[in-house]
């Protein structure tokens, strides 16, 4: 049933993404040919704005669903009834702080922007972050009830709901985009989609287990409270790292560069993010699987299924990291013109970042799935010092690359060796000596291999569309090539085949029966 679920939730999350991708670039592209490059400044900015606000958030959303594990593998109703009660409770008092935090820092938008009074005639940036804000608080009034989906292994449920909303939210937009060129009308469907989906997730979820509806009240023991609590502390510290970290750039590149930066940046990271978020929803999908492993305590087995997916994930991680050093600035010059286009050292710092934050996506998933968090507890708060610290001064050393090398002597400072560390002492009660050479052995394989695949298309594509053609075949080709032949007779490598064979004749022995 895991592998059924896992399989399942893969699927759901891979044909969303791929149908996303090609929705959000077209919606995109007529973004940005009926509107102005600040207007993707703006919309990162204020999306970045809100990403800090829900720190307020915590981290309850992921100690609430380890919770849930236990409860769901036993079946225990009253046991998840009380914790989505305490939940629904959590997540209320989340959205009136990052309200108030919202509006309380409306008076201060100017400071966040390099070169505000360029920007005056523009609509109604005060109206553009209520906006925004609005659509970050109403989601806490739904969202929590996906948690009890998600704990049940059945996440392709909401993913498939999320896919018809998103779909129907980029047709929309790029209507109104060409008929009426407002920045405003494009926002404004973005939110009544969000709230859309997020209310047919929680009539889902009631559906799906009406019990939910019977007792209201009832909250946890003390002693799961307590333990609750505990959880979120350490959580809390994690949220805020990860939000400094990864989520300021743009309030950085605003405050200090300007917007027109922040616009350009965006498309590099919608590519990005598009990818990360499909990479991180395939590994997410076996969040809840290991977390009910990890609920049968069989650790030998857990650590077997982290090694073969930490070997997947430095082979998906390295692939898209090569292939975006390949084509990032041939597509977007042909999709967006060589105004919106970075040099490649600066891409390169660009995809070094990714590709470090790709790998640690396997340990972060074993983390959560077996409630780990509250052994690195400060780390984020290290990470935090030495992420600011160092993009600060190279910001205005060195321009928009000092905010990149802030971000990517933080992670290796911190997370490269604290996150595996605990995953291994904690979690699997052996040494971690072992993943580190294998994060050295495979991290030599993805440069080398990069570094080839980057020499071979830089001499032998030609411009344009066909160019970009022969290197993604050529990216494609040689890195796969060389990974297979490096790698087809490791445990790992057998593995995955052995899993995916069995997947494709169960489908196939299903389709049959039907038949």
């Amino acid at each position: 049933m895991r592998t059924k679920n896992s399989f399942l939730n893969f699927m759901a999350n891979t044909g969303s993404h791929l149908l996303n991708i090609l929705l959000s670039f077209v919606c995109r592209t007529v973004f940005i040919y009926t509107l102005s490059v600040e207007y993707l400044g703006i919309n990162g900015l204020f999306g970045n704005v809100l990403t800090v606000l829900s720190f307020a958030e915590l981290g309850i959303g992921t100690a609430m669903i380890y919770k849930l594990y236990r409860p769901v593998y036993e079946n225990d109703r009253v046991e998840i009834q009380k914790l989505m009660n305490l939940y629904r409770r959590l997540y209320v008092a989340v959205a009136a702080v990052i309200a108030a935090a919202g509006l309380c820092l409306l008076p201060f938008l100017p400071k966040l922007i390099a070169d505000y009074d360029s920007y005056r005639d523009l609509e109604n940036l005060t109206l553009i972050y209520l906006l925004f804000l609005f659509d970050a608080v109403s989601s806490y009034f739904f969202s929590y009830k996906r948690s009890i989906i998600y704990a049940h292994q059945k996440m392709y449920i909401t993913t498939m709901i999320d896919t018809v909303c998103t779909v129907s939210q980029f047709l929309v937009q790029i209507i109104l985009l060409v008929a009426y060129k407002k920045f405003l009308v494009y926002l404004l469907v973005q939110v009544i989609t969000s709230i859309t989906k997020n209310v047919i997730c929680s009539a889902m979820a009631d559906r799906m287990y009406p019990y939910l509806k019977e007792d209201k009240r009832s909250l946890p023991s003390k002693e799961t409270r307590k333990d609750i609590g505990k959880n979120i502390s350490a959580m809390a510290l994690h949220k805020l790292g990860d939000i400094v970290v990864n989520n300021t750039d743009n309030l950085l590149m605003s405050a200090f560069v300007g917007l027109k930066s922040v616009g350009v940046y965006s498309n590099y990271i919608l590519i990005q993010s598009t990818v990360f978020t499909a990479l991180n929803g395939f590994f997410g999908a076996f969040t809840a699987s290991i977390g009910n492993l990890g609920a049968e305590e069989d650790k030998e087995r857990m650590y077997q299924v982290f090694k073969t997916l930490n070997f997947l994930g430095f082979w998906m991680y390295g692939f898209c990291a090569t292939a975006f050093m390949v084509l990032y600035n041939p597509f977007i010059r042909l999709w967006a013109g060589e105004s919106y286009l970075f040099p490649m050292w600066l891409v390169f710092l660009i995809v070094l970042v990714f590709y470090l934050n790709g790998v640690r996506k396997v340990n972060l998933t074993f983390r959560d799935a077996m409630g780990l968090y509250w052994y690195d507890r400060y780390k984020p708060l290290a990470e935090i010092i030495i992420n600011l610290g160092v993009s600060l001064f190279a910001v205005i050393k060195i321009g928009i690359a000092g905010i990149f090398v802030g971000t990517v002597v933080s992670v290796l400072s911190t997370c490269f060796w604290v996150e595996p560390l605990v995953t291994f002492k904690y979690g699997f009660h052996r040494s971690v000596a072992e993943y580190f050479k294998a994060y050295g052995l495979y991290t030599l394989v993805v440069a080398l291999d990069g570094t080839l695949c980057y020499a071979l298309c830089d001499h032998l594509a030609p411009d344009g569309i066909p160019g970009i053609l022969v290197r993604a075949i050529l990216c494609v080709v040689v890195y796969n090539g060389i990974v297979f032949v490096l790698f087809h007779k490791t445990e790992e490598w057998k593995e995955i085949l052995r899993r995916t064979l069995q997947i494709l004749k169960r489908r196939s022995t299903s389709e049959e029966m039907k038949g």
